[in-house]
């Protein structure tokens, strides 16, 4: 199985495999990271793509590296399309690289396929593993791509190796894909760590390089654990907000959490740092059960205190009407814990727990206002906890069916304008527009939102011909009335204005009239 780790689990892993050196092996703790240039970086995660993540994390974590170290930096899929031989080495692996290595992740394209395999193949060769004690660390946002065993080279390079290890850090993958990759870092003694933000991939790789340096011969014993204390209430509502005070060294990295207590001490769910202070604010888990309140020493991966702590299910409500026509607005008054994130919503009866239409945070006030879906039928409205996803409230509502008619005021020609009269429900962005007869629904010509009110002004195409007056709700293009019209043709040397006024001399409209659509 798959975990998240926060910030300590690297350094306990690292550190556990800085022993002393064999006999061999070089001086000094030398590493090479493999950076994804693949062109899925450009996805997305909390609205920032993943590649200026990754390379914020890193210029971090570079400012933790000591100028002795020995780093370098290799990149795959940043030059080309398509090419699994996509390789290249920016920076060799030597001291005082740090700067060339922001340079050259900057200056990286995101382009190609994701060759990791071969990548770390070739890292670890550069880094003459079947002499040296070498380590890789691969940050990467997608699984293999070019037809290689990660597993298998895992395999193979910690047989070959005179003390080799690989870590594996996924950006944004999911378990599935991180599966895939682990056994990479897996088998050659190293970890998988999933990073699924921008805090905890920074967290993950400045722990691992204060970690990645060679261990002296006989490390000096560590000193006994400080005392830390937690208060912490007993029972609190799952999701929500709670004050947590503390005592504790308070070192750089220490940080409270919130955890199933059947996790290993160096897992974390979420957290906060002490450097904010006693008490924290903490959101609890989504998810009732007991669970355990911690105070870690991120430097000392060591839980210094803990504390049980039972969460119960929350409670709210919605209240709203019980019909409205469909895409029309609808008011909601609610009660409930109004954490971080949470919303109001209106979605299909019996739909699933995640499933969501047009929402309002409750942060926006009570009452709060949303639009309902186009298609008439049963619905719910939710009060719906954004942390775990979870319906804490609903209330049956009936969408009516709504209907509109259309009216041509006066004559239309060519090139000129239309008034056009209408009547329907007047939902957020429904709009009149004209299209070729037969048009697909959500074809569209010049439009005149619906609302300014009754009546509208429409400009006419240019090409005489058949065409339609519509009725539009805008979310799911449905058309709600329709008006058959036909554009005469118009002689060459009289302008529209012309032919409005001839039509008017004579008495006989161009074309008129007025249809709905039920």
């Amino acid at each position: 199985m798959l975990k998240i780790l926060g910030p300590v689990a690297l350094i306990a892993m690292l550190t556990a495999g800085t022993g002393a050196a064999s006999p061999g092996a070089h001086a000094t703790e030398r590493a090479i990271i493999v950076f994804d240039g693949s062109g899925s970086m450009w996805g997305q995660i909390d609205g920032k793509p993943k590649l200026e993540i990754a390379r914020q994390a890193l210029r971090d974590m570079l400012e933790t590296v000591p100028d002795t170290m020995e780093l370098g930096l290799m990149a795959y899929g940043h030059r080309e399309k398509g090419n699994c031989s996509d390789i290249e080495t920016l920076v060799a692996p030597a001291a005082n690289t740090k700067g060339a290595i922001v340079q050259a992740v900057q200056s990286m394209r995101f382009l190609g396929k994701t060759p990791l395999s071969a990548a770390v193949q070739q890292a670890a060769a550069e880094l003459r593993h079947t002499e040296d004690k070498a380590t890789v660390i691969l940050i990467t946002d997608g699984e293999e791509t070019c037809n290689a065993d990660p597993c298998a080279l895992g395999t193979e390079l910690k047989q070959s190796g005179v003390d080799f290890t690989a870590h594996v850090v996924g950006l944004g993958l999911t378990k599935q894909q991180g599966e895939q990759v682990a056994c990479l870092a897996h088998n050659t003694g190293g970890q998988y760590f999933a990073a699924d933000d921008a805090a905890r991939l920074s967290h993950a790789l400045n722990a691992a390089m204060q970690a990645t340096r060679a261990a002296p011969p006989e490390p000096e014993p560590e000193p006994a654990l400080p005392a830390a204390t937690l208060d912490a209430p007993e029972v609190a509502g799952a999701g929500v907000f709670i004050e947590i005070g503390w005592t504790g060294p308070d070192a750089p990295g220490d940080y409270v959490t919130i955890i199933d207590p059947q996790e290993s001490d160096i897992q974390s769910g979420a957290y906060e740092r002490t450097e904010r202070g006693s008490p924290i604010k903490l959101q609890t888990p989504g998810t009732p059960g007991n669970y355990e309140v911690r105070y870690v020493m991120a430097g000392r991966s060591a839980v210094l205190a803990r504390q049980a702590i039972k969460l119960v299910p929350v409670e709210a409500t919605v209240s709203g009407p019980e019909s409205v026509g469909a895409g029309g607005w609808v008011t909601v008054q609610w009660t409930g814990p109004d954490s971080p994130g949470d919303y109001i919503t209106v979605v299909e009866a019996g739909a699933p727990d995640a499933k969501y239409n047009d929402y309002a945070r409750t942060s926006s006030g009570n009452p709060v206002r949303v639009v309902a879906p186009d298609s008439e039928g049963r619905y719910e409205i939710r009060y719906v906890l954004d942390k775990s996803t979870r319906v804490l409230a609903s209330q049956p509502l009936i969408l009516a069916p709504v209907s509109a008619s259309l009216e041509l005021v006066g004559n239309a020609v060519p090139g000129g304008t239309a008034t056009v009269a209408w009547t329907g429900p007047n939902n957020r962005g429904d709009y009149i527009t004209i299209v070729p007869k037969g048009a697909p629904a959500e074809k569209y010509l010049d439009y005149a939102r619906t609302e300014p009110g009754t009546p509208v002004t429409i400009r006419m195409p240019q090409e005489p011909g058949e065409y339609e007056l519509r009725y539009v709700m805008d979310s799911s293009k449905r058309v709600l009335a329709n008006l058959p019209m036909v554009l005469p043709h118009i002689a060459a040397e009289a302008d529209a204005q012309d032919a409005e006024a001839a039509a008017a001399a004579t008495g006989e409209p161009l074309t008129s009239g007025s249809v709905g659509v039920p």
